[in-house]
């Protein structure tokens, strides 16, 4: 009878607070992949209409899946056969081992940690998965997530995503974290009700500072290393 009430107790302390899930965006967080994205998409413009967008026009439309951002920067719908997607998706994979040939160092090692500390790790990236499926690759991650999640191309589904995600493992919002680079990585948190990390970790991290503190994320981290200790602490 005493080994059941302390089954019973330790139990119910598992289910008030003890996180359970931490939810991981790609670009920007695990890997420095984003200049790799924004090369793509500006070379691909560039091969079919002649025009090479500037970054920040790229920049401004990611939250939208591939078909997406391509179909903005080149003014068609996201499902026109004519839309480039396999030469993107071509050129994408051949700049990647050159300009993102691996995450960030200790990535593995602490998505490995988080693993083995009972929690189990999900991918939701705005993108489509066959974009993220190689990075995934390139970056030795293929095993060391139990569920992911991708992009529309009309709008940024990151918290219907999130909110999938607690259906799928049935979590209550103060069990999960999402952890995210973007200012919209933010806001969609916000919107599915979990505690954001904002992962400013990444060299290019700095530059939006303002715009992601302006936004209130419940945490920010500028090294990789104090995410482990933090989140063993929720």
């Amino acid at each position: 009878m005493a080994n059941k009430k302390l089954m019973r107790a330790a139990q119910a302390w598992y289910d008030a607070g003890m996180l359970k899930a931490v939810m991981f965006d790609v670009d920007g967080t695990l890997g420095d992949s984003l200049p790799l994205c924004i090369e793509t998409y500006r070379r691909v413009t560039e091969e079919v209409t002649g025009r090479r967008p500037e970054a920040a026009e790229v920049v401004s439309h990611f939250g939208l899946s591939d078909r997406g951002v391509l179909g903005k920067l080149m003014g068609m719908e996201p499902n026109d056969p004519a839309l480039p997607l396999r030469r993107m998706v071509q050129i994408y994979e051949e700049l990647h081992p050159t300009m993102a040939p691996a995450p960030f160092p200790g990535a593995v090692e602490m998505l490995i940690a988080v693993r083995a500390a009972g929690m189990r790790i999900g991918i939701i990236s705005g993108k489509e998965a066959h974009t993220a499926a190689p990075t995934l690759r390139f970056f030795g991650l293929d095993d060391l997530y139990d569920w992911a999640a991708f992009g529309l191309p009309d709008r940024n589904v990151k918290a219907e995503r999130l909110q999938e995600a607690m259906q799928v493992w049935n979590l209550q919002p103060h069990e999960l974290v999402y952890v995210g680079d973007a200012p919209s990585d933010i806001t969609m948190a916000h919107q599915a009700g979990v505690r954001i990390v904002n992962a400013a970790w990444a060299p290019a991290a700095a530059q939006e500072e303002q715009a992601c503190l302006a936004l209130h994320p419940d945490y920010r981290l500028t090294d990789m290393a104090e995410l482990l200790p933090l989140l063993l602490k929720l």
